[in-house]
């Protein structure tokens, strides 16, 4: 008797069923599911190099750790040279495991970075971002359209196209298409002789084809200098003949800028996914880990990614790329899970705002050719995004010179929101909104809201705090009720680091900060503290640059300290605020 076939119908003595290699539909194909050897050519010769050089390669370590390299480097390269002893000496720490839902997703995309075996993950900075790493779409200036093309085995191709766009203050959002299609599978039916329980024929019903694709919409953005976040909403169909399902999910990324030249990523893949149609599959939860280094001004780039599929073996990345010219680079990569799978290699042109890039795999089951084209278009959005934040600073500057401070705050969070890296504005921002905890706003020509507001504006250019509580200290004179002000003088002082803080004024008069100034100018004199009656006497001008009271003060002080010539031409000054000063008069004429 015949075994049962799996997948098998039974209708009117036939059997219709697939001949297909695979048990999972995400390997369509015998020639793309069968797991490379662990005991290939590849393992053994990287096996037998390295450890023919990690002698050497340890000793030059530690001369470049005294002799050249910074604290930081020598941590990375170490960091690099203790995961290739990791995966290649301990296999064993690596679980093992089939195909799952969605592997497709994990095969690559863009022909440079498949040239870095795909060590992208921290790199990434060009459309392709869209698929590597959403959070990377910040590195973008332009529009970027981007087709690859790979070749993979009998009749089984690998298509991606994207197309990134910047915007001025949102960040930059991009569409993308991933397919797999493996073509040529043979469909046939069976007849069965029910006597004999028996196939006696088999009828061709011709070919049908196994795809699987995935649509995404990815968006990335700076939320600081330094960290960029990303997300990716992808669906996915899988189709074999007449059986299809479909998946959708979300992915979240990093990116932190740790210096100019080095950054690390962290990405959790599937974060969120359901599925429908014919299947039971679940997409597996995915770790990643990547870092890049930037050497020689970007013209040597390293990436080193790790990525952790849920109950599946982890897998590692390693690459890099070298512009040997402006427009020329060469890539070398390789790839393992967890000791060496596939080595890579590839070279790019670059001409104006055209890439070609082209990508070699070499692995047990022989090679992979990848190409792709990227095209950038338009303006560079970094110009545009100056123009619209300097445009909302020019705004905010606008309402805070004319009093409307909680309308300047809002155009200023505004241009935060588009540049969350422009400290400058942050500063700026950060003390207005101290500010305008105390005075929302100070409107009018009247000469309190007046000085209010060049107070403010000193304040928060922060270039003369001097200048800003002098000027404070005279609008609080003029209106020594109003303890909002006082609120923000105080706050204003502190920042300046000064002394002696403004009390609010006691008693029924309201002795006011000139009074007290000029009263303290005056007990100076009597005490022969010429120097202290100056310094009062000073606060005073500052305020009120025309204080008749305060130039008579000075000029006696400048008298008392045999200093005649300049307080003749102080209480010269004097006369010209007021002519009809008599007092004045008669020291003038005791000098001459």
């Amino acid at each position: 008797m015949t075994p049962p076939l799996a997948g098998s119908q039974v209708a009117e003595n036939k059997m219709n069923f697939f001949v297909f290699a695979p048990l999972e539909i995400s390997r369509p194909k015998a020639a793309v599911a069968v797991p490379f050897r662990q005991g290939g050519f590849l393992t053994g010769f990287a096996s037998r190099c390295y450890s023919r050089l990690a002698p050497f390669l340890s000793a030059g370590l530690f001369y470049l750790n005294q002799k050249i390299l910074s604290a930081k480097f020598t941590v990375l390269f170490s960091f690099f040279l203790f995961t290739y002893h990791l995966i290649t000496l301990s296999p064993s720490l690596f679980a093992q495991s089939g195909g799952q839902p969605g592997q497709f997703m994990s095969y690559g995309a863009g022909a440079r970075a498949l040239g870095m075996g795909g060590a992208f993950f921290a790199v990434a900075n060009d459309a392709s971002a869209s698929y590597w790493n959403p959070a990377g779409l910040v590195f973008l200036e332009q529009k970027e359209f981007t087709g690859m093309q790979a070749t993979l085995f009998e009749d089984t191709s690998l298509n991606f196209f994207t197309y990134a766009h910047p915007t001025a203050s949102k960040g930059t959002w991009a569409l993308s298409m991933t397919q797999l299609k493996s073509t040529g599978f043979e469909r046939i039916s069976i007849k069965v002789d029910p006597s004999i329980d028996e196939i006696v024929e088999f009828i061709p019903g011709g070919a049908f084809d196994s795809m699987e694709r995935a649509f995404a919409f990815s968006w990335g953005r700076d939320v600081s200098d330094r960290l960029a976040f990303g997300f990716m909403a992808k669906n996915i169909q899988r189709s074999l003949d007449t059986s299809g399902d479909s998946f959708n999910s979300v992915d979240v990324a990093m990116i932190n800028k740790v210096s100019g030249n080095y950054r690390m990523a962290v990405g959790v893949q599937n974060v969120f996914s359901m599925a429908s149609g014919d299947t039971d599959d679940k997409l597996p939860l995915t770790l990643k880990f990547g870092q890049a280094l930037n050497l020689f001004k970007g013209s040597l780039v390293f990436g080193l990614d790790f990525t952790k599929p849920q109950a599946a073996d982890m897998n590692w990345r390693f690459g890099g790329e070298y512009w040997l010219l402006y427009w020329t680079a060469l890539r070398f990569g390789v790839v393992g899970s967890p000791q060496i799978q596939e080595a890579d290699f590839g070279i790019g042109i670059k001409y104006k705002d055209f890439s070609f890039d082209w990508a070699q795999g070499i692995h047990d089951m022989g090679a992979t050719t990848r190409f792709s084209i990227t095209m950038r278009m338009g303006q560079s959005n970094r110009a545009k995004h100056d123009i619209k934040v300097r445009e909302l600073i020019r705004q905010a500057m606008h309402y805070f010179k004319s009093g409307l401070f909680s309308k300047a705050v809002e155009k200023l969070k505004v241009a935060i929101d588009a540049e969350p890296g422009n400290m400058e504005i942050r500063r700026m921002l950060t003390k207005l909104e101290a500010a305008i905890s105390y005075v929302p706003d100070a409107r009018g020509s009247d000469e309190v809201p007046t000085l209010i507001r060049r107070g403010i504006v000193g304040y928060v250019d922060g270039k003369d705090m001097k200048t800003a509580v002098n000027t404070l200290r005279h609008a609080f004179n003029k209106d020594p009720r109003n303890d909002r002000l006082l609120s923000l003088l105080n706050m204003v002082e502190r920042e300046a680091n000064l002394s002696e803080i403004t009390k609010k004024p006691e008693g029924p008069e309201m002795f006011t900060y000139i009074d007290q100034r000029t009263y303290d100018a005056r007990q100076a004199i009597y005490e022969g503290k010429y120097d202290l009656a100056m310094k009062r006497s000073q606060d005073i001008l500052e305020l009120e640059p025309n204080n008749e009271t305060a130039l008579e003060i000075m000029g006696s002080a400048l008298y008392l300290m045999e200093q005649k010539d300049k307080a003749k031409v102080i209480w010269e000054k004097v006369l010209e605020i007021n002519p009809n000063n008599r007092v004045v008069k008669q020291f003038l004429r005791q000098i001459k």
